[in-house]
């Protein structure tokens, strides 16, 4: 496996660990960290490699604008 396949397997990997955590005592601390950690490592990965990596950073950044578009509706 290359560099750049390991790099963006433990960035979907980490993405995962949001929806179903690896752990019963999983925080929410850990979960923001985790979503750091995705994102830069599916950059690293797609400047790398093959840019299909860049697809893990566009989710999080879709899914962050998603969130405060509902909460900015909500009020």
């Amino acid at each position: 496996m290359t560099r750049s396949g390991k790099l963006g397997t433990v960035s979907a990997v980490l993405l995962g660990s949001i929806f179903v955590p690896p752990f019963a005592n999983w925080r929410q601390p850990i979960s923001f960290a985790s979503v750091g950690l995705a994102g830069v490592l599916g950059l690293l990965a797609a400047q790398q490699g093959s840019k299909w990596w860049l697809l893990i950073p566009c989710v999080i950044v879709v899914g962050f604008a998603v969130g405060l578009y509902l909460v900015a509706h909500s009020f």
